[in-house]
């Protein structure tokens, strides 16, 4: 039997799926691993990632040996590896915003981005360029131990092969996403970084290399095992639920949601990012937000609960008793790109109890999705279509419900709720066979079914959206400058 090995290094756990060539999911694997926080400093040890690598392994075994494997994973986190395969400094993860001051000099001294990198780019604290800056700055000695900038998917590839790789999406900011993928020479010269430090850039569907005795004694796996170059999760995930058989409207669930379309490029600059057809299948306009599940797990530990508990609880909320939310927690990334903004709750009531909290947070979760997908068919101009969902969200009708009530468009549910790992599997099946990438995809995956919002839903979404971008007006206004 062949088998396609997945593995997603998330950012909270190593996750696998070991698949038969027809989609049967043979085996699963998970591994979780700790994040260390202390204000705007977000890391992560690699060696974690390793240890739950071999985890994975072990639990996905009796599928037997994998024909192919593929490792991606959470970006743009930034990781620092020296000759020997060992982190000289902990991740800096997607999370980790302590290089405002960097970003900020980044916008200042290179305001085109687009000319610089190829495509259009926040000069944001988690992106790779602020904090390649911020090592260079306050981590000399470990810039001067690298040899190579990874990410965490290249780490791991790193490990099992001794081939250093990345993709060109994986390191935007850092290499050029057109033809080409050459170094973004003034960002890396701004940190006084050669370079040769960037690893090559090569298709994610293609070989890396194959597992070595090092690899192999790293990670359970047996010597020789073809590994992909990977991708980031996003794309893996993108990739999971077919969206590069056709162009497409998609939403990622998990930590943060991901959404956007794929098919085509913007006419003009927008505030989401676009892949080029350089760097995938098909082009891609999309943003992820700050936060999804991340939300819904602040409220469930704010009101004492379990998240699937309060999600269960939501659908008992008296619909005129639901107050509106911001999920700003964090910040927001797509499309606003502001770190400074914060989640609000508004129009709070005394009828309110732990039920109608936990809806207006789904629903404003839901809401900033459609904030992205709005964004990405005025910038695309490509109307509204049916939207295919990924993640573990997918399989739950709480979820699905809200997302009818607020997006306002069918909905195209996929089975697999770990699309990253999946979208991994579709990658080692690609690189090893040459199969085209959507050809891959629509072997391994499947759909459960579509979803369809009544009219009542679509004007409920009509009204709660125009609410939602009134309040995103009053929050931004909130934070000018006086």
């Amino acid at each position: 039997m062949t088998v396609w090995l997945g593995i997603d290094v998330g950012t909270s756990s190593v996750k696998a799926l070991a698949l038969a060539d027809d989609g049967t999911v043979l085996a699963r694997g998970h591994a979780a691993h700790p994040t260390r926080r202390d204000g705007d400093r977000v890391e992560q040890d690699p060696d974690h990632w390793v240890r739950g690598l071999a985890a994975v392994v072990a639990q996905c075994a009796a599928a037997g040996v994998p024909d192919g494997v593929a490792v991606v994973g959470h970006t743009p986190s930034l990781v620092l590896a020296d000759a020997e395969r060992r982190p000289v400094l902990p991740c800096l993860t997607w999370q980790d915003v302590r290089a405002g001051d960097e970003a900020r000099e980044l916008a200042r001294d290179f305001p085109d981005a687009r000319a610089l990198v190829g495509t259009e780019l926040p000069w944001g604290p988690s992106y790779l360029p602020a904090k390649l800056l911020w090592a260079a700055r306050h981590a000399p000695d470990a810039l001067d131990a690298a040899r190579w900038l990874l990410q965490p998917k290249d780490h791991v590839g790193y490990v099992l092969t001794g081939v250093a790789a990345t993709d060109p999406w994986s390191s935007k900011g850092l290499c050029r996403v057109d033809a080409g993928a050459r170094p973004v020479g003034p960002v890396l010269a701004a940190a006084g970084t050669d370079p040769s430090l960037l690893p090559p850039r090569r298709d994610p569907w293609s070989l890396l290399g194959r597992v070595d005795s090092a690899g192999a004694a790293a990670s359970g796996l047996p010597e020789g095992v073809p590994v992909a170059v990977g991708w980031s999760d996003a794309l893996a995930g993108m990739a999971g639920i077919g969206a590069f058989e056709e162009p497409s409207a998609f939403l990622l669930t998990g930590t943060s949601q991901i959404a956007g379309l794929t098919g085509a490029e913007p006419a003009g600059p927008t505030p989401l990012l676009t892949v080029p057809a350089t760097c995938a299948p098909l082009p891609i306009c999309y943003g992820p937000t700050q936060a999804g599940g991340a939300a819904l797990a602040w409220a469930a530990a704010l009101l004492g609960r379990e998240p699937d508990d309060l999600v269960a609880l939501a659908m008992t909320a008296d619909p005129a008793a639901v107050p509106r939310f911001l999920p700003y927690l964090d910040g927001e990334r797509a499309p606003l790109w502001r770190p400074d903004v914060r989640g609000v709750l508004q129009d709070l009531g005394s009828a309110a109890g732990p039920a109608e909290v936990a809806r207006a947070v789904m629903r404003g979760v839901a809401l900033s999705t459609r904030h992205v997908l709005s964004t990405a068919a005025e910038a695309t101009g490509v109307p509204a279509g049916p939207v295919h969902v990924g993640g573990r969200s997918a399989a739950q009708p709480e979820w699905t419900r809200v997302q009818r009530e607020t997006l306002g468009r069918p909905l195209v549910a996929h089975r697999e709720a770990e699309t990253a790992a999946l979208g991994a599997a579709v990658l080692a099946a690609a690189a090893v066979t040459g199969d085209a990438l959507g050809t891959c995809s629509r072997r391994l995956g499947g759909r459960s079914g579509v979803e369809h919002p009544d009219r009542t839903e679509i004007r409920t979404g009509a009204e709660l959206y125009e609410k939602y971008l009134y309040d995103v007006k009053a929050e931004l206004s909130r934070r000018a400058p006086a």
